[in-house]
């Protein structure tokens, strides 16, 4: 009796390990970088970050369409990796878009968020990711170093009329 019970025991940890990781490779991570414009509207910030005429100056080679209501789908162009199309889900201007990517996996499904708000007279932008696998760590911080370059762009752009990446 002994023995049965012992390999009852021990199924029912096996069976609870299964589950475990079945859970834990379901689970996914995010990140949110943000970044503070002190001397800077929304209004301003939202057209360094969003609209065609700024961004062609410092962060894609090109674009095509522009961020609107309408979640019509938007083109960025790097001369070092092609064109990005990106399909809008939400869109409030001066407020929010967000849309659905893939991951560097070629399998994940990113939600990209760009937010932006004004706390304490201070505008701050936020870009969020969500979907990474929880194994994913590296392809979450290679997305969240260049979401942080681009922050840091469009402050140079925006203070200084620097242009950081050319």
């Amino acid at each position: 009796m002994a023995t049965k019970k012992t390999a009852r025991a021990a199924g029912k940890k096996t069976a609870v390990a299964k589950k475990s990781a079945k859970k834990s490779a379901a689970r996914t991570i995010g990140y949110t970088t943000s970044n503070v414009f002190p001397e800077h509207s929304i209004k301003e910030v939202w057209a360094a970050a969003v609209e065609a005429k700024h961004l062609k100056k410092h962060f894609v080679d090109d674009m095509r369409g522009e961020f609107g209501k309408d979640l019509k789908p938007v083109g960025w162009y790097w001369k070092a990796w092609d064109w990005l199309t990106i399909t809008p889900r939400v869109f409030k201007k001066h407020e929010q878009i967000v849309w659905d990517a893939t991951g560097m996996d070629g399998k994940s499904k990113i939600t990209v968020t760009f937010d932006f708000l004004v706390k304490e007279d201070k505008t701050i932008f936020r870009i969020s990711e969500a979907g990474y696998a929880a194994d994913d760590l590296k392809s979450a911080f290679m997305m969240c170093e260049g979401w942080t370059e681009f922050h840091c762009g469009v402050k140079a752009y925006l203070m200084d009329g620097l242009v950081l990446n050319k």
